[in-house]
Protein backbone atom coordinates (compact mmCIF):
# COMPACT_ATOMS: atom_id res chain seq x y z
CA UNK A 1 0.00 0.00 0.00
CA UNK A 2 1.71 3.50 -1.11
CA UNK A 3 1.32 6.94 -0.40
CA UNK A 4 -0.26 7.39 -3.61
CA UNK A 5 -3.43 5.13 -2.62
CA UNK A 6 -4.41 4.98 0.95
CA UNK A 7 -7.10 3.21 2.33
CA UNK A 8 -8.44 2.48 5.96
CA UNK A 9 -5.47 3.41 8.58
CA UNK A 10 -6.49 -0.11 9.67
CA UNK A 11 -5.46 -2.23 6.37
CA UNK A 12 -1.99 0.49 6.18
CA UNK A 13 1.43 -1.14 7.02
CA UNK A 14 4.42 0.58 7.52
CA UNK A 15 7.59 -1.87 6.07
CA UNK A 16 8.28 -2.05 10.13
CA UNK A 17 8.32 -1.21 13.60
CA UNK A 18 5.70 -1.17 16.60
CA UNK A 19 4.52 2.01 18.53
CA UNK A 20 4.02 1.15 22.05
CA UNK A 21 1.06 2.69 23.75
CA UNK A 22 2.31 2.90 27.16
CA UNK A 23 1.26 5.61 29.63
CA UNK A 24 4.67 8.11 30.22
CA UNK A 25 6.56 6.99 32.99
CA UNK A 26 9.28 9.81 34.98
CA UNK A 27 12.57 8.85 33.96
CA UNK A 28 14.99 9.36 37.04
CA UNK A 29 18.31 10.23 37.07
CA UNK A 30 17.96 11.25 33.39
CA UNK A 31 18.18 14.67 32.32
CA UNK A 32 15.05 15.84 30.10
CA UNK A 33 16.86 17.47 27.46
CA UNK A 34 18.39 13.68 26.84
CA UNK A 35 14.84 12.23 26.74
CA UNK A 36 13.71 14.67 24.10
CA UNK A 37 16.98 13.68 22.13
CA UNK A 38 16.14 9.67 22.43
CA UNK A 39 12.55 10.87 21.78
CA UNK A 40 13.62 12.59 18.43
CA UNK A 41 16.00 9.52 17.36
CA UNK A 42 13.01 7.25 17.89
CA UNK A 43 11.05 9.31 16.05
CA UNK A 44 13.48 10.01 13.09
CA UNK A 45 13.90 5.71 13.27
CA UNK A 46 10.22 4.93 12.68
CA UNK A 47 8.91 8.38 10.91
CA UNK A 48 5.03 7.08 11.42
CA UNK A 49 3.84 10.75 12.18
CA UNK A 50 5.08 11.97 8.66
CA UNK A 51 3.26 9.25 6.77
CA UNK A 52 0.54 10.04 8.28
CA UNK A 53 0.85 13.20 7.66
CA UNK A 54 1.41 12.59 3.91
CA UNK A 55 -1.98 11.07 3.96
CA UNK A 56 -4.18 13.29 5.83
CA UNK A 57 -2.60 16.22 3.15
CA UNK A 58 -4.29 13.90 0.24
CA UNK A 59 -7.99 13.50 1.61
CA UNK A 60 -9.45 15.61 4.16
CA UNK A 61 -11.24 12.91 5.64
CA UNK A 62 -8.88 10.54 6.88
CA UNK A 63 -8.65 8.71 8.64
CA UNK A 64 -12.62 8.19 8.63
CA UNK A 65 -12.98 8.29 4.94
CA UNK A 66 -14.98 5.66 4.78
CA UNK A 67 -17.48 6.77 7.02
CA UNK A 68 -16.79 10.60 7.44
CA UNK A 69 -20.47 11.41 8.42
CA UNK A 70 -19.81 9.15 11.67
CA UNK A 71 -18.42 11.69 13.38
CA UNK A 72 -18.13 15.28 14.02
CA UNK A 73 -15.95 17.58 12.75
CA UNK A 74 -14.52 18.40 16.01
CA UNK A 75 -13.97 14.52 16.27
CA UNK A 76 -12.52 13.86 13.24
CA UNK A 77 -10.23 16.96 13.90
CA UNK A 78 -9.00 15.23 16.81
CA UNK A 79 -8.63 11.83 15.16
CA UNK A 80 -6.41 13.73 12.50
CA UNK A 81 -4.41 15.83 15.54
CA UNK A 82 -3.71 12.08 17.31
CA UNK A 83 -2.80 10.23 14.03
CA UNK A 84 -0.22 12.99 12.92
CA UNK A 85 3.51 13.88 13.41
CA UNK A 86 2.29 16.08 16.62
CA UNK A 87 0.81 13.15 17.90
CA UNK A 88 3.07 10.51 17.47
CA UNK A 89 6.42 11.95 18.83
CA UNK A 90 3.89 12.57 22.37
CA UNK A 91 3.89 9.10 21.82
CA UNK A 92 7.41 8.31 21.24
CA UNK A 93 8.43 10.67 24.19
CA UNK A 94 6.35 8.57 26.25
CA UNK A 95 8.35 5.66 25.60
CA UNK A 96 11.62 7.65 25.59
CA UNK A 97 10.65 8.50 28.73
CA UNK A 98 9.78 4.55 30.32
CA UNK A 99 12.78 3.47 28.49
CA UNK A 100 14.98 5.87 30.35
CA UNK A 101 12.87 4.52 33.57
CA UNK A 102 13.84 1.20 33.15
CA UNK A 103 17.55 1.65 31.31
CA UNK A 104 18.83 5.56 32.69
CA UNK A 105 22.36 3.99 32.40
CA UNK A 106 21.96 3.31 29.16
CA UNK A 107 20.64 6.17 27.51
CA UNK A 108 23.56 8.21 26.55
CA UNK A 109 24.89 5.37 24.63
CA UNK A 110 22.17 5.02 22.66
CA UNK A 111 21.78 8.18 22.16
CA UNK A 112 25.60 8.03 20.57
CA UNK A 113 24.66 4.72 18.65
CA UNK A 114 21.38 6.27 17.13
CA UNK A 115 22.74 9.52 15.92
CA UNK A 116 26.02 7.27 14.69
CA UNK A 117 23.80 6.67 11.72
CA UNK A 118 21.12 3.81 12.69
CA UNK A 119 18.11 6.33 13.12
CA UNK A 120 18.55 7.96 9.99
CA UNK A 121 19.29 4.71 8.10
CA UNK A 122 15.88 3.10 9.90
CA UNK A 123 14.12 6.27 8.68
CA UNK A 124 15.13 5.93 5.13
CA UNK A 125 13.93 2.70 4.84
CA UNK A 126 10.58 3.25 6.14
CA UNK A 127 9.82 5.83 4.56
CA UNK A 128 10.64 3.82 1.48
CA UNK A 129 8.67 0.84 1.99
CA UNK A 130 5.46 3.34 2.86
CA UNK A 131 5.82 5.12 -0.24
CA UNK A 132 6.00 1.70 -2.52
CA UNK A 133 4.14 -1.26 -3.30
CA UNK A 134 6.27 -3.93 -2.12
CA UNK A 135 8.33 -2.59 0.40
CA UNK A 136 11.35 -0.72 -1.80
CA UNK A 137 14.55 -1.50 -1.96
CA UNK A 138 16.41 -1.91 0.89
CA UNK A 139 19.85 -2.81 -0.24
CA UNK A 140 19.54 0.48 -2.55
CA UNK A 141 19.20 2.43 0.67
CA UNK A 142 21.60 1.06 2.79
CA UNK A 143 24.05 1.67 0.21
CA UNK A 144 24.70 4.98 0.09
CA UNK A 145 25.71 4.98 3.59
CA UNK A 146 28.83 5.21 5.28
CA UNK A 147 30.27 2.17 6.86
CA UNK A 148 30.19 3.95 10.14
CA UNK A 149 26.20 4.17 9.56
CA UNK A 150 25.78 0.84 8.58
CA UNK A 151 27.76 -0.37 11.76
CA UNK A 152 25.36 1.27 14.38
CA UNK A 153 22.41 0.26 11.71
CA UNK A 154 23.71 -3.33 11.92
CA UNK A 155 24.53 -3.16 15.60
CA UNK A 156 20.95 -1.59 16.70
CA UNK A 157 19.16 -4.23 14.58
CA UNK A 158 21.47 -7.69 15.51
CA UNK A 159 22.77 -6.87 19.01
CA UNK A 160 21.28 -8.84 22.23
CA UNK A 161 21.71 -6.16 24.40
CA UNK A 162 20.02 -3.79 22.11
CA UNK A 163 16.36 -5.54 22.37
CA UNK A 164 15.11 -3.23 24.56
CA UNK A 165 15.49 -0.26 22.27
CA UNK A 166 13.94 -1.94 19.52
CA UNK A 167 11.42 -2.38 21.41
CA UNK A 168 11.45 1.16 22.44
CA UNK A 169 12.12 2.09 19.18
CA UNK A 170 9.10 0.25 17.74
CA UNK A 171 10.64 -2.48 15.38
CA UNK A 172 10.69 -5.03 18.11
CA UNK A 173 11.96 -8.67 16.84
CA UNK A 174 9.95 -7.56 13.06
CA UNK A 175 13.43 -7.82 11.90
CA UNK A 176 15.73 -10.65 11.89
CA UNK A 177 18.59 -11.09 10.14
CA UNK A 178 18.46 -15.11 10.30
CA UNK A 179 15.59 -14.65 8.16
CA UNK A 180 14.84 -14.10 4.29
CA UNK A 181 14.16 -10.79 3.27
CA UNK A 182 10.36 -12.09 2.19
CA UNK A 183 9.78 -13.52 6.21
CA UNK A 184 11.11 -9.70 7.19
CA UNK A 185 8.90 -8.21 4.93
CA UNK A 186 5.79 -10.18 6.21
CA UNK A 187 6.52 -9.88 9.47
CA UNK A 188 7.39 -6.11 9.20
CA UNK A 189 3.90 -5.58 7.06
CA UNK A 190 1.90 -7.62 10.11
CA UNK A 191 3.96 -5.32 12.03
CA UNK A 192 3.25 -1.89 10.54
CA UNK A 193 -0.51 -3.03 10.73
CA UNK A 194 -0.44 -3.43 14.30
CA UNK A 195 0.95 -0.01 14.77
CA UNK A 196 -1.76 1.80 12.76
CA UNK A 197 -4.25 -0.45 14.30
CA UNK A 198 -3.55 0.29 17.76
CA UNK A 199 -3.05 3.93 17.10
CA UNK A 200 -6.00 4.52 15.33
CA UNK A 201 -8.14 2.11 18.69
CA UNK A 202 -5.72 4.53 21.18
CA UNK A 203 -7.12 7.95 18.92
CA UNK A 204 -10.79 6.55 19.08
CA UNK A 205 -10.61 6.89 23.52
CA UNK A 206 -8.53 9.97 23.04
CA UNK A 207 -11.30 11.92 21.04
CA UNK A 208 -14.27 10.09 22.86
CA UNK A 209 -15.47 8.81 19.10
CA UNK A 210 -17.53 5.23 19.46
CA UNK A 211 -15.95 2.01 17.73
CA UNK A 212 -18.52 2.03 15.89
CA UNK A 213 -17.39 4.96 13.48
CA UNK A 214 -14.71 2.61 12.26
CA UNK A 215 -16.46 -0.94 12.78
CA UNK A 216 -19.80 -0.07 11.99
Amino acid sequence: MSLRNPRSPVLFALCLGFASLAPAAHAQNVAPGDIDRLAGLLVEMMPIGDVFDAIAKQDPTWPLQERPDAVTAEQLACMRGELSSAGYRRAKRADASAYASAHPSRVRGDIALLEGGASVLFGRLVMEGAATEGGGDSNAVLAGSTPAQLLSFMTVMTDPKHAALREAAGMGDAIDATRSAEENEKSGYQLGASIVTQLMIKSLDTCQVPTSAILG
